[in-house]
């Protein structure tokens, strides 16, 4: 054979070996969940099994009653969260977990989180001071093939996490560390109660028309409102995050669903009396003005 030749064999030869683990298919496949709320950030690291055909999977060879198992496959799942949260009643710090499950046949579950982050699936970790363990309670669900964490629920200081494999689903409450206190000393809020005229820039996109603002101390808070009043705004929470630097936060059924930290309002004036405010978007323009009505 010809040195050309054989130059061209070898090179066709590497063209059709397979690309290496890389191009793997796995039975069950790598997934990546995440989750804001409030400036804190949930993530999770899973691998998904499927039942492929099992009709259950829970008190089977599959996953032992009493087994400690990782709700996942291959690697543990994992559970990383950027601030401390509450996980089931539990204070989880900031970092980084695998996460396991004691499955029983009556009774609630242990949802485990360790810090040791990486293990293998077959080498459950032993019950130790540093993990933090979470009863949950395994309930019916709709039969799901593929092992599923989500998160159904999302409020603005917290929701809920869950994991559904099968025809079980277990869940738990989450809270997160809130980044602004709706609190506000008497002190500090009484220099800005009373009306206020309050128009919006000719170029801030809303519209024009005049209107007044209401500036209230209720029950630790400083309330604000519009006349006439805003159907989107309705009665809403001014939250101090600066000396005389405030952010609206929305209320639904008494609890705050959203705050706009795209407004601030900016009271300027004598110390101790404002007589006047600017509204400024996350881009510092001033978007709407107002004066203090006698």
């Amino acid at each position: 054979m010809s040195r050309v030749a054989l130059i061209a064999l070898t090179v066709l030869t590497v063209l059709i070996v397979p690309t290496g683990l890389s191009a793997q298919i796995r039975a069950s496949e790598r997934a990546t969940l995440s989750q804001t709320i409030d400036g804190t950030v949930i993530s999770l690291d899973f691998a998904r099994p499927r039942l492929r055909g099992r009709a259950q999977v829970f008190g089977t060879k599959t996953v032992r009653w009493d087994e400690v198992w990782t709700p996942g496959a291959n690697w543990a799942t994992t559970l990383e969260t950027s601030r401390p949260i509450e996980l089931g009643g539990r204070a989880v710090p900031k970092g980084k977990y695998s996460v396991w499950l004691v499955v029983r046949q009556a009774g609630p579950w242990t949802l485990v989180l360790d810090p040791d982050h990486h293990r293998f699936h077959m080498d459950p970790p032993d019950s130790n001071a540093t993990q933090i363990r979470i009863p949950v309670k395994p309930a019916p669900a709709p039969r799901t093939e593929v092992l599923t964490w989500s998160f159904p629920e999302v409020g603005v200081g917290g929701g809920t996490l869950a994991m559904q494999w099968a025809e079980t689903i277990i869940s738990t409450e989450f809270k997160v560390s809130p980044s602004y206190s709706v609190a506000m000393s008497k002190e500090d809020a009484e220099p800005l109660v009373g009306h206020w005229s309050f128009a919006w820039e000719p170029d801030s996109g809303q519209k024009a028309d005049t209107s007044e603002l209401v500036l209230a101390y209720e029950k630790g808070s400083l309330y604000a409102s519009f006349i006439p009043n805003d159907p989107y705004m309705g009665k809403f929470v001014l939250i101090r995050i600066a000396d005389g630097s405030l952010i609206p936060g929305l209320f639904e059924k008494g609890a705050i669903y959203e705050v706009i930290r795209e407004e601030v309002y900016e009271f300027k004036g004598p110390k101790g009396r404002p007589d006047s405010f600017e509204v400024r978007d996350d881009s510092d323009t001033v978007i709407a003005r107002g004066r203090r009505l006698p």
